[in-house]
């Protein structure tokens, strides 16, 4: 008889009236081991003479940098990405809506840090009642 098993509840996703849309994504090396729900700031994008010209590369978003990622861009989709010592090619969520609680940071961000820039960019937090 074959085994059963269900899929672990996902509490990434706070509803579903606007679906998410997906894009293809870098984590820049030197982010470490990054997981799923990890806001993620924009360093740059991979030149035009690259065969994926236009892909941005990103790092989790931390409020005290200057280099683009203290602003927040997408939110990782992938369980996990180890970008440690060397760039990965990933997928993140550009838009949606997501369980707040759910959501990591770098640094020290908290959610309250940017909630109302991740409001700007089309990413909505909800607080979800378990």
């Amino acid at each position: 008889m074959p085994a059963y098993e269900s899929v672990k509840f996902d509490d990434l996703f706070a509803g579903g009236v606007k679906p998410p849309t997906a894009i293809a994504i870098v984590v820049k090396a030197g982010s470490g081991v990054v997981t799923r729900g990890t806001v993620l700031g924009k360093l740059s994008q991979l030149a035009e003479s690259d065969l994926y010209a236009g892909t941005p590369v990103l790092t989790p978003v931390n409020s005290t940098k200057t280099d683009g990622s203290e602003t927040p861009y997408a939110v990782l989709a992938d369980v996990e990405v180890d970008a440690t010592s060397k760039d990965v090619r990933a997928v993140a969520y550009t838009d949606g809506e997501f369980n707040r609680a759910a959501l990591k940071f770098g640094g020290t961000d908290t959610i309250a840090t940017h909630e109302t820039a991740l409001r700007k960019i089309g990413i909505i937090t909800k607080r979800v009642v378990k």
